[in-house]
């Protein structure tokens, strides 16, 4: 299924009703007075977040939402029925901002969350309202008020524990495969990832976390190269990055150093607090470099890369290596989810883990570009 990650759409709520000017006719009861009633209320719109939706692909075809109006009140003391309210429900992770001014309103975090989108218009009051000693058969009676009218842009970023990063053919789509449930399509040329996945990696049948993989990056990503760029909003929520390096690429002119040191870059570029998160080295596709060169390649690669941090050699396609980080990972995220309480991921970790039983997060010690 594809990645629908942005939508805007207009978004109107129901008119107040009008309240009624009517004066009560009764036979045998003259001078009945005032007896109109108030106008109902407009329905108003709301944004729900609901875990079960993971795309905004609805709100690509559906862009105007309109509720209903309310009634106008009546004779004999009838107030005006109050419409419906309309609710748009939203995956967790959506971002509501005002389309016209560019102001972000709400953030859908957690699953249920309901946010006011539009509210609808107060009912018109009835002439009942307007009787006095000295105005015994009042005329007044106010019109309903206009719902209110917002055009929004909804931007989902997804909340994942872990996002990886890398060039095109890193083996990041091969690494969720191998260490969650994510099955994403794998194949020996670049930009095989077209749209973000998302993977559930279980530790024990009660520990896990989610992983998250975005379309490779290349050089000039921040300026709108590759595909990568589009989906960067997506790491923004992320606790920790993984950032994947082709050790043995097929062209022997590629460096691997230089691309790690291109991406660190791009990072830089599009947010200085996304490339602050803390970023841990993984090189991959050991199984493609003879056992006895592999101490030798790593070695070489951390001299010249000057990473100064924990450093993790994999082989996603074997699964070499990939026990320990994930367990490694997991510690490293409930530190993190300790340190933050109280947050509303705190229900993805164990929380039977006693308080620091959990070690220190490799990779925070250097940020490893020359």
């Amino acid at each position: 299924m594809k990645f629908i990650d942005e939508a805007t759409i207009e978004v109107t709520a129901g008119r107040g009703g009008n309240g009624s000017a009517s004066m009560r006719r009764e036979k045998f009861v003259p001078k009945g007075g005032p007896d109109g009633g108030d106008g109902g209320k407009g329905g108003s719109i709301w944004g729900v977040a609901d875990e079960n939706i993971n795309t905004l692909v609805d709100y690509r075809f559906a862009k105007k939402h309109l509720a209903r109006n309310g009634e106008h009140g009546r004779g004999k003391d009838q107030y005006g029925a109050a419409a419906e309210d309309i609710e748009l429900r939203m995956p967790v992770g959506t971002l509501i901002i005002d389309a016209e001014t560019d102001t972000p309103l709400f953030d859908l975090t957690h699953h249920g969350q309901r946010v006011l989108l539009a509210k609808g218009g107060d009912g018109g009051l009835g002439n009942i309202h307007f009787k006095s000693s000295v105005n015994r058969a009042p005329r007044q009676f106010t019109p309903g008020r206009d719902g209110e009218h917002r055009v929004l842009r909804l931007e989902l970023k997804v909340l994942a524990d872990v996002g990886l990063l890398g060039m095109p053919n890193a083996g990041k789509s091969t690494f969720i495969s191998a260490v969650s449930n994510a099955r994403p399509k794998i194949a020996d040329y670049p930009f095989t990832t077209l749209h973000p996945n998302l993977g559930v990696v279980r530790v024990s049948d009660e520990k896990s976390f989610v992983i998250a993989d975005i379309p490779g990056l290349i050089e000039g990503a921040a300026e709108g190269a590759g595909l990568g760029h589009q989906f960067l909003k997506h790491l923004a929520r992320t606790r920790v990055l993984l950032h994947l390096v082709d050790l043995a690429p097929f062209d022997d002119a590629v460096d691997p150093v230089k691309e790690a040191r291109a991406i660190v870059k791009e990072l830089e570029k599009y947010d200085p607090e996304l490339a602050a998160k803390p970023r841990w080295l993984v090189l991959n596709k050991l199984d493609m470099i003879p056992e006895d060169e592999r101490a030798a390649r790593v070695k070489d690669f951390v001299k010249r890369y000057k990473w100064k941090g924990p450093i993790y050699s994999i082989s996603a396609l074997t699964r070499e290596g990939c026990e320990p980080l994930v367990l490694d990972l997991y510690k490293a995220l409930v530190q993190i989810r300790d340190e933050a309480k109280p947050r509303a991921f705190d229900e993805r970790f164990d929380r039977t883990a006693p308080e620091g039983s959990a070690a220190a997060a490799p990779g925070q010690a250097g940020e490893g570009e020359a």
